[in-house]
């Protein structure tokens, strides 16, 4: 792809508010390269300590599986930033593939130290808008994303639901246990949505009975206009992609499903090099119902959730002195080794970006015609 130019951003979101919110990715870099790798190494010490002393080398059956699994976690990273860069330039956005990459990067690192129910969306919008795109548009690329990933994860689920006969159902209703934890997951997850919605309604109804005062209604009474604003610009950039973005639309799909189907196979590929028959469809659904799990547990990047999922739910079919090592490596290769290939790619590329903004500083100074001494750019 070419190279990246400045890009244009709307009158609109040069105000100081939004001057602070496009700080904010570098505030949050900060603070996650700091903590990264103290949570990593709590999370790296639990790991072997759940391991127990097993020796991996001989529950290892295919060790050379490994090495493919080691290559295929970058495969979604890649995809993901390669969508990103496709939709941009679909909405005339100067917006390439390598600040694509530094988003995805970006985000992934600052998801891994903050609570996985709080969703990586939030962060991406502060990355999008720290990269130059104006709000309306980063919500655009977010909504494009988004609508891929669910439409290409529920056809997983329905062709993998279908090929297992719909056992899924049937097993998770006979065990006890998954069934009071999944409900328990939802009860509580239900609850929050719940009070959300109340705390934001008791609010709006305060505010419209004036009693927080006038200058917090007419404040209200301006972000209810932008967020018109805003949704409307965002129905005209869909109505573009029914007009003219189809092909690229089917194009994207595709991007996603690689993404999704590499993500869903690692768990399988690992069973597979600890001697597990690897059945496709069957840990397919049981990686979707992981990551489900872990996403709405209230730690960093999952952390606890992710692991506990793994084990309840892989333990029926899998053997106990398989499955812990299994779900060791799993989360290693699945969580760590890509954030850390992510931290390093953010790092080199922030720094590029640096070095950029410092030769241009250094060549904004202009020689005068009359003296030759350097004088300021006007």
């Amino acid at each position: 792809m070419s190279e990246d130019a400045a890009p244009k951003a709307e009158a609109a979101d040069d105000h100081p508010a939004v001057s602070h919110w496009r700080n904010m990715p570098r505030r949050t870099l900060t603070i996650a390269l700091s903590i990264l790798p103290i949570v990593a190494l709590g999370n790296v010490a639990v790991l072997i300590y759940a391991l127990g002393g097993i020796n991996l080398s001989e529950k290892l059956k295919e060790p050379n599986l490994l090495g493919l699994v080691a290559l295929l976690v970058f495969v979604p990273m890649i995809a993901n930033s390669m969508r990103l860069a496709l939709w941009a330039r679909f909405l005339d956005l100067e917006f390439g593939f390598r600040k694509a990459l530094k988003v995805i990067t970006g985000t992934m690192v600052a998801n891994s130290v903050t609570p996985s129910s709080t969703g990586g969306m939030p962060i991406k919008l502060l990355f999008l808008m720290g990269e130059g795109v104006d709000s309306r548009r980063s919500i655009t690329l977010i909504s494009f994303q988004a609508a891929e990933d669910t439409f290409i994860t529920l056809a997983i689920v329905a062709l993998c639901l279908g090929i297992t006969g719909y056992a899924m159902f049937e097993f998770i209703g006979s065990d006890p246990l998954i069934l009071a934890r999944l409900d328990g997951t939802l009860r509580t997850a239900s609850m929050i949505v719940l009070c959300v919605l109340l705390a934001i309604a008791a609010i709006a109804a305060l505010i419209g009975a004036g009693v927080m005062g006038r200058r917090v209604r007419e404040w209200t009474a301006r972000l209810i206009n932008r967020i018109k604003s805003h949704v409307a610009q965002i129905a005209r950039d869909w109505a573009s992609v029914f007009r003219q973005g189809k092909w690229l639309a089917l194009i994207n799909l595709g991007f996603s499903a690689l993404q999704w189907l590499v993500r869903f196979s690692i768990a399988g590929l690992i069973l597979l090099a600890f001697g597990v028959e690897w059945q496709p469809a069957l840990f397919w659904l049981l990686q979707w119902l992981v990551q489900t799990i872990s996403s709405i547990v209230p730690t960093p990047g999952g952390a606890g959730g992710a692991e506990a999922a793994f084990l309840l739910l892989f333990a029926p079919f899998v053997a106990i002195g398989v499955v812990v090592p299994a779900m060791s490596t799993w989360r290693l290769m699945h969580f760590y080794l890509p954030l850390v290939g992510a931290a390093l790619t953010f790092f080199l590329l922030h720094r590029r970006d640096r070095a950029r903004v410092k030769a241009a500083k250094d060549n904004e100074e202009i020689a005068d015609p009359e003296t030759g001494l350097p004088q300021p750019a006007e």
